[in-house]
């Protein structure tokens, strides 16, 4: 890859600028898409955004079986560009951790290459990962009510991206009401002991955040992105 870079894109319609991006950095190498459930849908997509780009592929893995399938870790390992689909954040949780599948991942963004994801995608990217294991998404009015329920969970460390250390992601953000649940996060973070300076990067729906190799960002879409 030509450099690094990391998309962060908040969910609904995909930013096509994004793709584009995340392309151009890879050398316009062979880009695939992984998720645990879904279709092959992102191939034309990102082939048409991407025309001169060696391959693209997606590989459904909703199994930990799968996660240690050979096949699947060696397209991981020769991918020049991965993007993490939307879906449920639980089922890269529960059935990615601890696989060869993440060691894979984590290997290639060691080695450099661009690297991004969107709604369920974006949340596992940041070092600390609201993981949704009891719910498809606690609201802010059950978070602060209650910043220990049940369903505010939390995992960490899923990827290392020393550009988000320290950073709890989150998305659909504004047309989720979603900034009272992101302070119960951070406040579970630090009591948790996590970090003593938790921070969050929260991406509005059709918008996406860009960090170059350099830390430096750009947004593109038609929202906001919160700090």
């Amino acid at each position: 890859p030509t450099s690094a870079g990391t998309v962060l894109m908040g969910g609904s319609t995909d930013v096509d600028a994004a793709f584009q991006w995340m392309c151009e950095r890879s050398g316009n190498g062979d880009f695939l898409v992984i998720r645990a459930s879904g279709t092959e849908a992102y191939n034309p997509y990102i082939r048409e955004l991407c025309p001169n780009g060696n391959s693209v592929a997606t590989l459904i893995v909703p199994s930990r079986a799968g996660a240690s399938d050979p096949f699947v870790v060696s397209t991981i390992a020769a991918a020049e560009a991965l993007w993490i689909a939307g879906g449920d954040q639980a089922d890269y949780i529960e059935n990615w951790t601890g696989t060869p599948l993440q060691t894979a991942v984590n290997s290639l963004i060691a080695r450099n290459a661009p690297i991004g994801g969107t709604s369920a995608g974006m949340a596992v990217l940041s070092q600390f990962v609201y993981s949704a294991l009891l719910s498809q998404g606690v609201t802010s009015s059950q978070a602060l009510a209650d910043p220990f329920t049940k369903y505010l969970t939390l995992a960490q460390d899923f990827v290392t991206l020393p550009a988000l250390a320290g950073i709890i992601g989150d998305q659909h953000f504004s047309a989720r009401d979603r900034m009272g649940r992101e302070l119960a996060f951070l406040c579970r973070i630090a009591v948790n002991g996590w970090s003593t300076r938790p921070r969050a990067i929260a991406v509005d729906e059709r918008t996406a955040l860009l960090v170059d190799a350099r830390s430096s960002l750009s947004v593109v879409g038609s929202g906001n992105v919160y700090f």
